[in-house]
């Protein structure tokens, strides 16, 4: 690769006039970058977005209309608890079957009735 063509050079080459003030360029230089310039912020400008401007307040407002719903209907529906941990607990350690255990509950329930 020559030294003309290596991209290294000029890019340093640029930077380092682009480095220096603008009133030591040439009127020719200045309006050559003066007129990249507007074209590249009026192609930038002259771009339009797919998007309309408007659809993005009721777009917001039907996101956070469904994350409300989600957070209040569908909530986890936790079973039911029971506070007979000291009687399951016993349940565990005893050596009895737990066909005792089954049938003692229904001769409780049946003695309360």
């Amino acid at each position: 690769m020559s030294e003309e063509n290596d991209p290294h050079k000029s890019l340093d080459f640029s930077r380092q006039h682009l480095k220096s003030d603008e009133n030591e360029l040439d009127a020719d230089t200045r309006n050559k970058l003066m007129q990249i310039r507007h074209r590249a912020l009026e192609s930038s400008l002259g771009r339009k977005s797919n998007f309309p401007n408007w659809a993005t307040l009721p777009i917001i407002a039907f996101v956070t209309a469904l994350i409300f719903i989600a957070l209040i209907y569908l909530k986890p529906n936790p079973g039911p608890q029971t506070v007979n941990s000291l009687e399951d607990l016993e349940i565990l350690i005893s050596n009895d079957p737990i066909d005792f255990f089954e049938n003692l509950e229904f001769l409780q329930k049946w003695k309360n009735q």
